[in-house]
């Protein structure tokens, strides 16, 4: 604390530009050391302190981000991909799935990088798909690189009333099927050409399917999809410990068997694609900064 309180008072620097330094020592610590900063201590106390420095020194501006409600994504998915397209049903997977999981772009696509079999999800990593659930084994949160191996399960249930992941999976399987011996070196999800999806195409399709229902396309993201399903969660009645595991906001996300049992899982992913969530518009991204 203060540190960040130095950097702002003293360097003149924006509290928003602290925190963003802040985290990178924080990765930092966690690779050199193998434990997070203070020795896992959640620091509550610290974005509070961050947030009230904003309101006194100002902070730099930022583009209003906006959660894709479940029910206009559906609209916008069903009006401009078709279902027939390879590369379609293969966005249309991605997407749903990003919204059901709570998945940040980079947990489901390429970010900047080469795709890599260690790093990024494969079609092996779907140990489960049948006509009542869906579970891809993935890497742990953000702040948890020091871990290795995919050793989360992601749990989806079938029969969203808007988004149903597990169908759309079960589809993309079915259009774009793959030998088994050569699932764990294919990209989850891949274009046509065999290219993995990235994250700039996630946030390009996103941005195009709002504008094509009549949104301001410059709202929405890939982050978009992350912030409607936690939404969707809240508007369904769950809890804050049912959001924070199932969004891995912290290495809370090995808490998960503690809070909610396999069942549980299947029935509030399959409430996040059948929840209707009015179209307010926020800036929620300070809930995945810390």
């Amino acid at each position: 604390m203060r540190f960040i309180a130095f950097l702002v008072k003293e360097t003149g620097i924006k509290p928003r530009t602290a925190a963003n330094y802040l985290g990178a020592i924080r990765g930092w610590h966690a690779r050199q050391h193998g434990i997070k900063l203070a020795a896992g201590l959640k620091l509550e106390r610290l974005p509070a302190m961050i947030k009230g420095m904003r309101r006194i020194y100002g902070d730099t501006g930022h583009r209003v981000r906006r959660g894709v409600p479940p029910q206009l994504l559906r609209q916008a998915m069903d009006l401009l991909l078709d279902p027939n397209n390879r590369d379609h049903v293969t966005i249309r997977a991605a997407l749903s799935l990003g919204l059901q999981g709570l998945l940040r772009g980079a947990e489901f696509a390429v970010d900047g990088a080469q795709w890599k079999e260690s790093l990024h999800l494969s079609r092996a990593d779907v140990v489960t798909l049948t006509e009542e659930r869906l579970v891809v084994m993935m890497r742990p949160c953000k702040n948890m690189n020091h871990l290795t191996g995919k050793t989360v399960p992601l749990i989806i249930g079938a029969g969203g009333t808007f988004i149903d992941a597990v169908a759309d999976m079960r589809r993309l399987f079915e259009i774009d099927p793959v030998d088994p011996a050569a699932a764990k070196f294919t990209p989850l999800f891949r274009l046509r050409s065999g290219s993995p999806i990235t994250v700039d195409m996630l946030r390009d399709w996103v941005k195009r399917l709002m504008q094509g229902i009549g949104l301001e396309p410059a709202h929405f993201g890939a982050h978009s999809l992350r912030i409607g399903g936690a939404t969707a969660l809240f508007a369904a009645g769950a809890g804050p410990n049912i959001i924070h595991t199932m969004g891995r906001w912290s290495s809370d996300c090995y808490r998960l068997y503690v809070h909610a049992c396999f069942n549980q899982m299947l029935e509030w992913t399959q409430r996040a694609g059948s929840t209707v969530v009015d179209d307010v518009a926020g800036e929620f991204e300070e809930v995945d900064c810390y």
